[in-house]
């Protein structure tokens, strides 16, 4: 995603990253992907309260999960199938469809 949306991830000026280092896998992809970039500031401390864009960003990496094990027929988990019926999720795929980079 990134190597195919380079241009337009460089058109900002400034790229920040709120993660909270809850998995150190995808901590380190992100550092290996943007390590090299100048305009990125990893920000590991912040007030959950003031940044909702963590919220929506952890809830739209819950949904691609779920999607990807969707379309990959990978059973969902007892948690992952409590947030949201087959109808709603649907829905949700839908509406995000075109939002989308």
């Amino acid at each position: 995603m990134f190597q195919n949306n380079q241009e337009y991830i460089n058109s900002f000026d400034k790229i920040a990253i709120y993660y909270d280092n809850g998995q150190e896998t995808l901590a380190t992809i992100l550092d290996t992907i943007l390590a090299s970039n100048s305009k990125v500031e990893r920000i590991i401390k912040f007030d959950h309260a003031k940044k909702r864009l963590f919220q929506v960003s952890d809830m739209l990496t819950v949904i691609d999960k779920l999607d990807y094990k969707r379309k990959n027929k990978i059973p969902f988990t007892k948690v992952e199938s409590f947030f949201f019926s087959g109808k709603d999720f649907r829905h949700i795929i839908n509406l995000l469809k075109n939002k989308r980079i």
